[in-house]
């Protein structure tokens, strides 16, 4: 069971069936560990419906280089195979990452984000939560004791 005090309500959305329940991975880059990723399982075994995780990656992102990129792409590749083998499909698209989400959100009947601190990562899940019609909850997954406020 995740901590209440670690799930946030972004958007309460509309209620839905669709076709998977969606996490949206970007901060927690991980497959253990990773309260967000339970949550999600944990809502998509209760609807019923196949999990989908997907990443966006920003060919721009600042001040990044092609060590950061390098790095970057082995662990998501070593998180896409641990994903793979509890029967999880990664996907991995080329875009702003809250825009990824979004092009995926039509299927999906809920979205599962981890929490950004960043002023830019947060910009991005209030984008995510406004343009999305099915309910968006951001679940921290990243510090020992949640951070709230």
């Amino acid at each position: 069971m995740i901590h209440p005090e670690r799930v946030q309500v972004l958007n309460p959305g509309i209620q839905r069936t669709g076709r998977y329940v969606l996490y949206w991975m970007q901060q927690s880059q991980r497959s253990l560990w990773n309260h967000a990723l339970e949550y999600a399982i944990a809502e998509a075994d209760e609807r019923g419906l196949p999990l989908v995780v997907c990443f966006g990656l920003m060919a721009d992102y600042p001040e990044a280089n092609e060590r950061h990129f390098a790095f970057l792409l082995e662990g998501l590749a070593e998180t896409a195979a641990s994903l793979r083998d509890r029967g999880i499909h990664f996907v991995l698209r080329l875009g702003e990452p809250w825009r990824v989400a979004l092009e995926m959100e039509p299927e999906a009947a809920l979205i599962v984000c981890d929490c950004g601190y960043l002023r830019h990562q947060r910009a991005w899940r209030r984008e995510l939560a406004r343009r999305a019609a099915c309910p968006v909850i951001q679940v921290e997954s990243d510090s020992v004791v949640p951070a709230t406020g």
